[in-house]
């Protein structure tokens, strides 16, 4: 009986293990289970890491093989033992990196032929006056790594320098699109550039973006979104003329969040202000659309607390509210809401 019993222990923990990081499995069973250590390599489990910290170091390390890893997460440096020596890895997710383009140089195991999802949150060279396209070139490597669905890209939070995106993407003549299929990207981002990711990105079903863009850019309407899913949007300075532009390309689009401000300049935030706008875009372009959640800022100068209650009853049918809010004495009116076509249809 206690045999069995061992069995089942054991069993229990190899699938713990598919599930949860080894470092809460190790730490809350090693002295339960005192053959945990040779558990972890004769019963040659796939792990998840989280950290290479000193109890990783000290405790785990000498009783794995590092191919068994197939899950890392790596928030701070120095990376130790080194990441190339992670070969058999389908997660990936590094923070503070200040080389990232050492990371897409190959050699026979790397990069991990198994990469799936490929996060990087990345330092700016802090060389001063000369300007860095790092991001760019980043993106072009992920962009040609076969087998990657998934990738993020994140400015460090102890970058000196601004990480920027202000080129348009470059590749060999052979290349010709990515196999990415969910992309986020929270870097400041020209709009030329963007609209070059999005153009290797064919098979893209979910998008998520955050940045801002300057007035005086002359920004054409084209994001086109043939395949898109999930479309995530925190945007500065949006210009109301692209928002008609991406439900006229995404009608594959069944969730749509927009957490946006509306360029000053523009004079055509009124029709934002009506519920038969969107209705109209959705009903057209995207049928598909399940939910619409919205947090939009504008400063328009022809609505006041008077004229604000009809537009108010009006944006009642997409279930979104409007009010006025201050923000360090700056005041603007605010759109907030989530439409529920399912939802709606059933009132």
């Amino acid at each position: 009986m206690k045999s069995t019993f061992k069995d089942l222990c054991d069993d229990v923990i190899i699938e713990l293990l598919s599930y949860f990081n080894i470092h809460e499995i190790f730490y809350s069973f090693c002295l339960l289970i005192p053959n945990l250590p040779s558990l972890l390599k004769d019963g040659r489990v796939q792990l998840h890491v989280r950290s290479n910290n000193t109890y990783f170091i000290r405790w785990i390390l000498p009783h794995i093989s590092l191919t068994q890893v197939v899950s890392l997460s790596v928030p701070t440096r120095p990376y130790n033992p080194s990441i190339f020596k992670f070969t058999n890895l389908r997660s990936l997710v590094l923070s503070d990196v200040d080389n990232p383009l050492k990371l897409f140089e190959r050699n026979s195991d790397w990069p991990p032929y198994r990469l799936e999802y490929l996060s990087l949150s990345i330092r700016n060279p802090d060389v001063r006056n000369k300007s860095s396209d790092i991001g760019t070139r980043v993106l072009e490597h992920a962009f040609q790594l076969r087998g990657l669905k998934r990738f993020e890209l994140h400015e460090s939070k102890s970058s000196l320098r601004m990480v920027e995106l202000f080129n348009e993407l470059t590749f060999p003549s052979t290349f010709r699109s990515s196999d990415l299929e969910r992309v986020i990207i929270s870097i400041y981002c020209h709009w030329l550039t963007l609209q070059s990711i999005l153009s290797y990105l064919p098979r893209l079903i979910q998008f998520e973006f955050h940045s801002s863009f300057s007035y005086i850019q002359k920004l054409s309407p084209e994001l086109r979104f043939p395949f898109i899913r999930k479309l995530d949007l925190h945007i500065d300075c949006l210009q109301t003329i692209i928002l008609g532009g991406i439900f006229r390309h995404a009608s594959n689009l069944r969730y749509f969040k927009l957490d946006c401000s509306v360029c000053p300049f523009q004079q055509y935030h009124i029709d934002l202000l009506q519920s038969k706008t969107w209705l109209q875009w959705i009903d057209t372009y995207t049928p598909r659309l399940r939910v619409l959640d919205v947090d939009i800022k504008f400063r328009p100068d022809d609505i006041n607390e008077t004229t604000v209650v009809p537009i108010g009853k009006d944006l009642e049918r997409l279930n979104f509210e409007i009010s006025v809010s201050l923000d360090i004495g700056d005041r603007y009116w605010k759109m907030v809401g989530k439409y529920n076509k399912t939802i709606t249809k059933k009132r």
